[in-house]
């Protein structure tokens, strides 16, 4: 008995010698995005309630990169048709434009960016407990192409 003791202990005084595994930061928060860890509910009861996730769906990340590139590319557009004689209805967009072209796409892009990264980080929910974040992430989607279709037509005057 004394000898599975005396083992015990060594085992013991020889993980707490070894480095702390958690002092390394960077490698686990690139190793979390890399392969995260929780792609679903853990229990059983949080089945039927929001959750949060590591790893997304392909789709999920393939729409909110396509919501980017369709922002930016608002962006740009919207500065051609300002060239034509064109005027900026949103206030936030004007005020940013007062001061130059590039506070207006920094500004821009930087909004869409947080924006969607708190409905990426917000998939699993319900906006307002009444609308799936996926299904508004679809909408902001179809707006933004819609959106691009009719400034490529005002272009196209």
């Amino acid at each position: 008995m004394e000898n599975q003791t005396t083992l015990l202990e060594k085992l013991e005084n020889n993980r707490r010698n070894l480095p702390d595994r958690r002092k390394n930061q960077l490698k686990s928060i690139i190793c979390s995005l890399h392969m995260g860890r929780r792609k679903g509910p853990q229990r059983h009861a949080e089945k039927n309630r929001p959750y949060y996730t590591d790893i997304y769906e392909r789709w999920v990340i393939i729409v909110t990169g396509a919501i980017s590139v369709l922002s930016i590319s608002d962006a740009f557009f919207t500065l051609k048709i300002l060239e034509k004689g064109g005027e900026e209805i949103n206030p936030v967009m004007e005020a940013l434009l007062a001061i130059n072209d590039t506070a207006f796409l920094a500004g821009k892009f930087t909004l869409t960016v947080v924006c969607l990264f708190f409905a990426l980080i917000h998939i699993n929910f319900n906006v307002l407990h009444l609308f799936p974040m996926r299904g508004v992430l679809c909408t902001i989607l179809v707006f933004y192409s819609s959106l691009i279709g009719y400034e490529l037509f005002l272009l196209s005057l």
